[in-house]
């Protein structure tokens, strides 16, 4: 077993009581230069570390028959390399012994709560995914680094929708004798240098919800072909996206469904395929601030057998070839991990269409539930309120078990 124990900036003195004992009885301790600098009074014999986690594992072979330790800042189960050795190694091999994280400090440090916080990471990450997961909280501690620094995050917060005069706090070298804090908001951020490894809080009065159902105006689309906000109401509760979840939307069209479904598996990931190369480009400017949804051009056919494994989805065209989508997206749901039932929707609007979808599911011996959607909407009339109906929709589902 390695044990993973983590530091502070104040080195041994800000490791956990069990995480000292942990390191005076190492063998090997392992660790970068930085972490390394910061032992005192360790007689283990050390192994520099670059910090890839592709270069661990050679640098751990061979130790086996003593105790290791790998230094690591903070929290090492919170964005950190523990994760990754337990999902490497396997949760029998690795202990982790966290110090205090960096998001505790600078949460600290604010004045914020932790609870309900979104603690988040654009170390290293997508800047887009932090500012969005962030857009959607009320409150977030973000990690950052050079490339990604609070600057560069503030930005894309605003692009992201948070409002201008959100409280935003800079948090360097926290638990370090020259730790600084400044505070701004989203649209005036304190200004550089900034410290590597600067946290940022973003402490706002309220949150938006998911966004669902949205109107048509939101979305670029050709001559309607969009689906309704009525229909993609349904069709979200239908697919249930969960927050790591993997969607594929399937004939994705003005991309509104692949959109709202990625808000709700913010974690996840949501895979729209389009064959038409034009609506595919609309797609992608529907999507512009959407950090998780990636547009595929081409054949569905073609394109689904090398995607992951779908948790949800959403098949809103496919003409003459929807009985062998089915097959593939049934096919696809049951090579899922997850022990939960996969979510089949389809969205169709001829008859034919809905007896070879159904066909298709008999044919999988899947119980399925189908519904015709009749939607009008209110407009003056004549100085009066009338009624205007709008094409039907059949919105077929199913769950999937592996």
């Amino acid at each position: 077993m390695i044990s993973v124990v983590g530091l502070g900036l104040e080195g041994m003195p800000s490791a956990s009581p069990r995480g000292r004992r942990l390191l005076a009885g190492a063998g090997v301790i392992v660790g970068t230069e930085r972490h390394l600098a910061l032992l005192d009074g360790c007689s283990a014999r050390r192994v520099t570390w670059d910090g890839a986690p592709a270069h661990l594992q050679p640098l751990l072979a061979g130790h086996e028959s003593e105790p290791t330790a790998l230094l690591a800042s903070g929290d090492p189960n919170l964005f950190g390399i523990g994760t990754v050795l337990v999902e490497q190694l396997g949760p029998g091999a690795v202990d982790l012994e966290p110090s205090v994280s960096s998001l505790q400090l600078a949460l600290a440090r604010a004045r914020v709560p932790m609870a309900a916080t979104a603690l988040l990471s654009a170390h290293g990450r997508s800047l887009a995914a932090a500012a969005g997961r962030a857009a959607a909280s009320r409150r977030s501690a973000i990690l950052t680094d050079p490339e990604r620094d609070p600057a560069a995050l503030a930005s894309a917060l605003r692009l992201a929708g948070v409002e201008a005069d959100a409280r935003l706090v800079v948090c360097e070298r926290l638990g370090g004798p020259d730790e600084r804090v400044r505070e701004g908001s989203v649209g005036a951020p304190p200004g550089p240098p900034f410290d590597a490894l600067a946290v940022v809080v973003v402490d706002r009065l309220a949150a938006p919800g998911p966004g669902l159902g949205r109107p048509e105006a939101e979305y670029e689309h050709e001559a309607g072909q969009v689906t309704k906000p009525e229909v993609r109401a349904i069709v979200l509760a239908a697919l249930d996206p969960g927050p790591e979840d993997v969607v594929w939307d399937v004939g994705a069209g003005s991309g509104s469904v692949a959109v709202e479904a990625a808000r709700l598996a913010a974690s996840g990931a949501v895979y729209a395929i389009e064959r038409r190369p034009e609506r595919a480009d609309q797609m992608r400017r529907n999507a512009a601030r959407s950090w998780n949804v990636e547009v595929l051009v081409g054949e569905a056919l073609a394109v689904l057998p090398g995607l992951p494994a779908p948790d949800a989805v959403f098949l809103g065209g496919g003409g003459r070839a929807i009985g062998s989508l089915v097959e593939l997206s049934v096919r696809g749901l049951r090579e899922r991990r997850s022990p939960l039932p996969g979510r089949l929707v389809v969205g169709l609007s001829t008859l034919e269409s809905v007896l070879e979808a159904t066909a298709a599911l008999r044919r999988a011996r899947l119980a399925w539930r189908l519904s015709q959607v009749s939607i009008a909407r209110g407009r003056e009339l004549g100085g009066r309120l009338g009624w205007e109906a709008m094409n039907p929709v059949h919105v077929l589902s199913a769950e999937v078990r592996r």
